[in-house]
């Protein structure tokens, strides 16, 4: 199983986070792509990546995947990729192309919300609930990344099963 990994990766903690979780997958088994590692569209010293280049090897990278990893936030990039995998498994092919699985780790999330303190005075999180639903009619929403992994090893078992009983 391929997972296509989406998310936060322009500071340097998200690219050491993004790397250190591609790892976890691949010690899983997992074929994984990481923006963070693609070249050439990521070699900062090039002066001749546009957008359409970045699309296009992006795109490529996500159709070759089975599964989109988003890690949960603002990030429009990210939820176009997770929208684009999220239409490809309901209406192109369901068989190759499994959904979306969010990670929201964000640690906002732990707190109470207090009806006390409205809007920005309120410390809990806040995700937009658009991609929340979507998330959960797709493969799910996960608060750590152990419990994601935990989520793709039942997913790959799953689907190896069922592919092995069609063969």
């Amino acid at each position: 199983m391929r997972i296509y990994m989406a998310g936060a990766m322009f500071t340097e903690a998200d690219k050491q986070y993004n790397l250190r979780l591609a790892d976890q997958l691949r010690s899983h088994g997992f074929e994984v792509y990481c923006p963070n590692e693609s070249e050439p569209i990521n070699d900062k010293t090039r002066t001749d990546v546009t957008g359409k280049m970045i699309y296009d090897f992006d795109i490529r990278e996500l159709e070759a995947s089975n599964v989109v990893l988003l890690q949960v936030s603002e990030d429009s990039g990210s939820n176009w990729e997770a929208g684009y995998m999220d239409a490809l498994s309901k209406y192109v092919d369901p068989e190759r192309w499994y959904g979306v699985m969010g990670m929201a780790t964000d640690i906002r999330l732990q707190s109470i919300p207090n009806r006390a303190q409205a809007g920005v005075d309120n410390q809990a999180g806040y995700l937009n609930q658009l991609v929340v639903g979507g998330l959960q009619k797709s493969l799910g929403i996960y608060r750590t990344a152990d419990d994601a992994i935990a989520r793709l090893i039942e997913i790959r078992t799953v689907r190896e099963t069922s592919e092995s009983s069609r063969n």
